[in-house]
Order: structure tokens, then sequence, then C-alpha cells
């Protein structure tokens, strides 16, 4: 694309974008000037992405409902996940023009992903991946964080999972689904035990679950303990919803940080109802204080770690890896219009009601 057919004026590119200012006002799409480089357009650590797709997350949200507009930029850019087609690239990104990407580009400084077109640094971006041959823009562009986070969270074990016993609790959720895929397909684990409600059950046998546990049942706990009477203990807990039931039976279930055992936890809210945020539902619990505290003073053996995601060497040849061997169920919701239909994709999300990824369209 040559600089010409580029919304460009005065060394500025113009996007159409969707925005929020205030934690209380509904998104708006708006006009967005983003300043380029003379001549070429991005520095030469840069790309100018045009984007087809991007997705919306929970952590959309709580970046939404704790914005007060006094935080510059007024008009932040929702989102972080992308997909999209390289136009312009920096000769030191290892990029070239015509490349199809996908990625995430979370940033606290309210440019993210839904947009146009979206200027960036890959190498500072927390993911940016070349899509493999075959998956759709709208699939690619669902992936990057919660499969991101999924790989973090097996990765944190540091080690072989190869033979191991894996537990993934809320392996309804989209970061659980592939936690289940990660674990089993990729790497190698022996046994992997899911929590979930009934209804998400036949998905998560599929995506490689070996056993699946009704979380609504009051069972869960004597269900676990079964299975590690006849398999051994878990060595990694991978803990996608919060669910700090297993912190009681720690002895029975999970290894000790001296054999490798880990639960990993990922950070979020105590609900998934995004719609009303209060910092309350962020907060420690007293149980994970109380561990955290008697880990560092030598009293307890078990290690829990929080999961934010962050680059991850490797990530994205786990994923083509499944792909192209045909083991990826890429799970997804609904597919939105960008231009019409942000506010109800939004909405989708925040309230919790989504089952798998929501995507929006810009590229129609």
């Amino acid at each position: 694309m040559s600089n010409t057919e580029l919304p460009i004026k005065n060394n500025k590119l113009t996007v159409k974008a969707i925005t929020y200012s205030w934690y209380y006002n509904p998104l708006a799409l708006k006009e967005i000037e983003i300043p380029v480089v003379p001549n070429t357009i991005v520095k030469p650590t840069e790309l100018l992405v045009k984007v087809h797709a991007t997705s919306i997350n929970p952590v959309d949200c709580i970046f939404k409902g704790f914005s007060y507009g006094f935080i510059n930029p007024k008009n932040k850019i929702i989102g972080g996940d992308f997909s999209g087609v390289v136009v312009k690239a920096g000769p030191e990104t290892n990029f070239k023009v015509g490349d199809k990407i996908y990625g995430d580009v979370l940033t606290f400084t309210g440019r993210g992903s839904s947009s146009e077109y979206i200027l960036f640094e890959p190498s500072k971006a927390i993911i940016c991946e070349k899509i493999p041959e075959g998956i759709k823009f709208e699939e690619a562009a669902s992936l990057p964080i919660v499969s991101g986070t999924a790989y973090q969270c097996l990765k944190s074990y540091g080690g072989d999972l190869t033979g191991k016993n894996v537990l993934v609790l809320g392996a309804g959720t989209s970061v659980g689904t592939y936690s289940v895929q990660l674990a089993k397909k990729y790497f190698g684990a022996k046994n992997v035990v899911a929590t979930c409600s009934s209804k998400s059950a036949e998905k998560t046998k599929k995506n490689g679950a070996d056993i699946v546990v009704d979380y609504t049942k009051n069972s869960k706990i004597n269900e676990l303990l079964e299975f590690v009477k006849v398999n051994g203990k878990f060595d990694i807990v991978v803990d996608t919803v919060r669910d700090e039931s297993v912190f009681d039976y720690f002895n029975a279930l999970l290894k000790p940080v001296s054999e490798n055992g880990i639960l990993t936890q990922v950070k979020g809210s105590y609900t998934i109802d995004y719609s009303n945020l209060k910092l309350s539902q962020f907060l420690p619990s007293l149980k994970k204080l109380t561990n955290s505290i008697n880990f560092k003073l030598g009293r307890s053996p078990y290690f829990v770690t929080d999961i934010l995601l962050e680059s991850n060497k490797g990530y994205g040849d786990a994923i083509n890896k499944l792909w192209t061997e045909g083991k990826l169920n890429i799970s997804m919701d609904s597919i939105k219009n960008a231009y019409t239909d942000y506010q109800e994709a939004y909405d989708r999300v925040a309230s919790g009601k989504a089952s798998g990824k929501v995507v929006m369209k810009f590229v129609q």
C-alpha cells in the first residue's frame, strides 16, 4: 500500500477506532489521529497494520471499568488482541509488507487494537506472530490473550510436563479451554483433570481432558482426591477462575515445591460479571495471603503464583504446531461488526454470558 493510499494528512494517520474516556460512558466510534514518521510512515522498529479483526477480553472491561477521564489520552482505544495485514514494515522488525499477523498490543497508554490501523513496535508487543496458514483472521484475533495466558500458566511449571498430572480449574473459560489443549496436546501431560459445568463437559473432553469433574456438585473435592489415590498428586494446578477451594487440600492434592509442584492462578475478578466492577473483586483472599506468607516464612511447601500475560518465547511455535497437526480447537462465541456492534460485543463479554471469544470485524 502506497503512502498516498493511506488516510494521512500533516504526518498524522486518521483512523476510525472504538474508544472510551470515562468508566461510565458507553463505547464510541471516533476518528483518531495517530502521528507517523514523514515519508517512511514507520520507524525502523515499527509496523503499520491494517486491522481485520479484534476481540474483547475481560481485561479490556477492567481497563475501561477503572478508567477516569483525567488519565491520558482522553479517547482511549479499547482492546489488545488483533489480526491483520502488515502495510508498512520497518527494516528492524523481521516482518514484511503483506504478512498476515496476529498478536496483543494491550498497554496502559490507551492506544489499543480496536482501530482500522494500528502502529506499534512488535518487539514491545506482548504477542506478535504470523498467522498459521489456514487460520481465518477472526479466529486469529480470538487467540492471543487467552491462549497466551494458558501457555504461560503451563510454562510456569519450569520443567517437562510429559507424563505429569495437570489439574485445570475452570476448563469452560477461554483460558481454561486452551490450558486443557496445551497441557495434553502440546506439553504431553499424562493426565489432564478439568473442572467445569455440565454444559462445558463435552467440549472439555474434546479438548483433551482425561477426566472432567462437575464443579457445581458437592463431590468435586472427593473426585479429585479419588484421582490422586490412583494416579498420584498433581504436578501443576492451573486456576483460571480463582477457585481456592483446593487451598484447603494442598497436602492431599498438590506436590510440594521441592518436587516442582506449583499452582498458577490467573489474575482477575472473583466473579465473571465485569459490568459493575469493584476493587474488592480483585483483592487477594485471606487464604491466598496466608499461603503466601507461610510459604515465604518456610511454613508451607506449596507455591502459588499469579499469572498476568507476558511475552513468552515459544508461544507462537506451540500454536502453529497444534494447528498444523489439526489439534487446535478455536473457541469463539460470536463475530460482530466493529463499526456498528461494538457496544453489543463489549456488553456480552462484560456480562460473563459469552461462551468463547467475542470478535469484532473491521474488514467485512
